[in-house]
């Protein structure tokens, strides 16, 4: 049986930190390892901004950072858009979970690329601490909807 930690905000605000300075250094080795891939019966639920399908394992996070797995054709590598800045934006900052063993946070966060064009994405994480270690569990992403106009 897996044994979480309890942890304080503080830690998950680092985790995003690690998390943008993983993607603007297109590192996907350091940016998987802040994940939490887990069991079939407790699986990382992740759904990638840039993307339709919700992954459940390593194999689906790496082919939407980097690409290059059939199973996943639509992904060409989120990390290869030349990222020069992520900023979180969170709606109230991490907000401790029942039981006080992880962590949720939602809000907006914006990518920036190297020509200085900007994508705002909506954002819901959720965080635990094994062996140690601040570690995404849950990772939705979507674009920002922005009505039509009238």
């Amino acid at each position: 049986m897996r044994q979480f930690q309890k942890m304080a905000k503080a830690e998950v605000i680092g985790a995003q930190k690690a998390w943008a300075k993983a993607v603007i250094d297109q590192d996907v080795e350091t940016l998987l390892g802040l994940y939490d891939f887990g069991s079939p019966d407790e699986p990382l639920l992740f759904k990638p901004t840039l993307a339709d399908e919700i992954r459940l394992d390593e194999a689906g996070a790496r082919a939407y950072f980097v690409g290059g797995n059939d199973d996943y054709p639509h992904d060409h590598g989120f990390l290869f858009n030349n990222w020069k800045r992520v900023d979180f934006q969170s709606a109230v900052g991490p907000i401790l979970k029942a039981g006080g063993m992880g962590y949720k946070d939602m809000g907006h966060y914006t990518f920036v690329n190297d020509k200085g064009d900007a994508t705002r994405a909506d954002y819901t994480f959720a965080y635990h601490k094994l062996d140690g270690k601040v570690l995404i569990s849950l990772h939705h992403s979507s674009l920002t909807w922005i009505p039509p106009a009238s």
